[in-house]
């Protein structure tokens, strides 16, 4: 269970635990609009993509480390009950939490609320 796809080099870091009867995972999406933020489960996939732009002119800088474009990880979580994934997003973090097991493998779009 989790394992997972990186799209990206530079990619989304999280943090997944388990409790109870739920499995949580902390996406850190640092200087991203929830708008740009798209959230599925597919088949057993959970895919979270996130995209920033970059909206400078500038062409003369002397270091740049910040990154910008489209960025995609995906995570088996098994057959869960997509209905019952609930998603926020607040102060650079999304938060998701799944419920566990689930026979069930329609493809859905998640509100981040």
């Amino acid at each position: 269970m989790f394992n997972d796809i990186i799209d990206n080099e530079v990619y989304m870091r999280c943090d997944i635990y388990e409790e109870d009867s739920n499995y949580h995972i902390e996406i850190d999406l640092p200087g991203f609009k929830r708008e740009n933020i798209n959230l599925e489960f597919n088949h057993g996939y959970l895919t979270v993509v996130a995209s920033k732009k970059d909206s400078n002119n500038i062409n003369n800088y002397i270091k740049r480390e910040r990154t910008y474009g489209v960025y995609k990880r995906e995570f088996y979580v098994g057959n869960v009950d997509y209905s019952k994934i609930n998603a926020k997003y607040k102060d650079g973090v999304l938060i998701i939490d799944v419920l566990k097991s689930y026979d069930n493998k329609d493809k859905k779009t998640i509100e981040i609320k």
